[in-house]
């Protein structure tokens, strides 16, 4: 009878020890996901900013052309 739950309870504490090597890789793995995410982020805004600012001063720049044209 013990002969038969020997793999099972090897399956058990090699579950164990694979979980708490699992737990302790993650925690990196999780935070530089986490990183990578909030650098592209940060990218794009700066990318919509700049595409907005340039939309108007694009804007400024005609509407000062045609006032000077009506006049």
């Amino acid at each position: 009878m013990m002969k038969s739950l020997a793999p099972v309870a090897f399956t058990g504490i090699a579950t164990i020890i694979l979980w708490k090597i699992l737990e302790i890789l993650m925690a990196p793995v999780i935070a530089w996901i986490l990183g990578i995410l909030a650098l592209g982020l940060k990218i794009g805004l700066m990318v919509a900013v700049a595409c907005v600012a340039i939309y108007g001063i694009r804007r400024v720049m005609r509407a000062r052309a045609n006032s000077e044209e009506e006049v």
